[in-house]
């Protein structure tokens, strides 16, 4: 990679609620009646389409235009030099005129063209979350060229995506992509119809789950369950297996073999260890999870979680989503898990 090392949250890799919305039945929810309209920030074509103006002149305005997310996008995403850096110039000039990375611009341009899909999507799901909780944050979003460094990147108020990761599981860009930086199945994800349920898993995962570091794998569970149940309130219309960054193959797997997988785990006593490798071994991204067939996804614990959970909303059905997200102790949600 030209800007440092390689990396990504695309998963694969995370107030009240209306009473009259009850615990859920997207369908009850009037997204029309939220007065808001999403726009999405085009900071890849400011930099990269310039319409005769200088570097220098495209990166001011791009300052002007975008705020601090410039800074974040040039400091940490790109990694390339300090915002105030003399150097900064050479920095942009070398990416944005290098012929490989002007492809892969030229390739979302051709296949994500106005984004208008995805914005009108977006726009549906912040709307669901804003009626769910009315006193949540609604991002910025902002799309760029990171070089291929992040895919999706959440702060405290924007989230940006990087174009370059959904322009097609295909296109040629991608097969010249390293196979040890990029195995396969992360190739397989780049698609465009990832990118409205990347993107809001992404903030959901950054902005409505607590801090569980040093947790059992339990906890781990029940989070990310929350998490991918409030991921499909959001996002009605999007097919699970998108949602869950599955094939339908590995979805239907999982569906065929949930106690199989269940027995799997409680059987190796993994339930409420705390060590990183079982917990990662559910959790981690991958082909497929280890000691599982080769059938099976990688983090199957997303998975495993969202169905604990939908077990206990189905258990409890006047539960709202806010207090379903305020709830501490998930051995209370798992005494509703009964897989068979």
């Amino acid at each position: 990679m030209l800007f440092g090392s390689r990396s990504s949250i695309i998963p694969g890799s995370i107030a009240l609620l209306l009473s009259a919305c009850g615990g859920g039945g997207h369908e009850d929810l009037p997204i029309d009646k939220v007065p808001f309209t999403l726009t999405i920030g085009r900071l890849d074509q400011d930099l990269f389409h310039g319409n005769g103006d200088s570097l220098t002149v495209r990166s001011l305005k791009a300052y002007a235009t975008h705020g601090e997310f410039y800074r974040t996008y040039i400091e940490d995403i790109l990694q390339g030099a300090p915002l105030d850096d003399p150097r900064l110039g050479i920095v942009l000039t070398r990416f944005t005129t290098d012929p490989d990375w002007v492809s892969v611009q030229h390739a979302a341009d051709s296949v994500l063209g106005d984004l208008e899909p995805q914005r009108a999507q977006l726009e549906g799901a912040f709307k669901r979350l804003k009626l769910l909780f009315p006193d949540s944050l609604i991002p910025r979003v902002i799309a760029f060229n990171s070089g291929f460094n992040y895919g999706i990147f959440p702060t405290d108020s924007v989230l940006g995506f990087g174009v370059e990761w959904f322009i097609g599981k295909d296109h040629p860009v991608i097969g010249y992509l390293a196979p040890e930086s990029f195995p396969q199945y992360v190739k397989d994800r780049m698609r465009p119809e990832m990118l409205v349920p990347s993107a809001v898993k992404g903030w959901l995962l950054v902005h409505y789950t607590r801090d569980i570091r040093g947790a059992d794998l339990l906890t781990n569970l029940v989070e990310t369950g929350k998490v991918m149940v409030l991921l499909e309130e959001l996002l009605p219309d999007v097919d699970p297996a998108l949602r869950l960054a599955y094939t339908p193959e590995q979805l239907a797997w999982c569906e065929a073999n949930e106690y199989a997988i269940w027995k799997d785990l409680v059987s190796k006593d993994q339930l409420y260890s705390r060590k990183l490798e079982d917990i990662g071994r559910w959790m981690n991204d991958g082909p497929f999870t280890n000691g599982l067939p080769r059938e099976s996804p990688g983090h199957l614990g997303e998975w495993v979680g969202y169905r604990m959970v939908k077990s206990y909303l189905d258990d409890h059905g006047d539960l709202t989503l806010p207090q379903l997200l305020a709830m501490e102790d998930p051995r209370e949600i798992l005494k509703s898990y009964k897989p068979r």
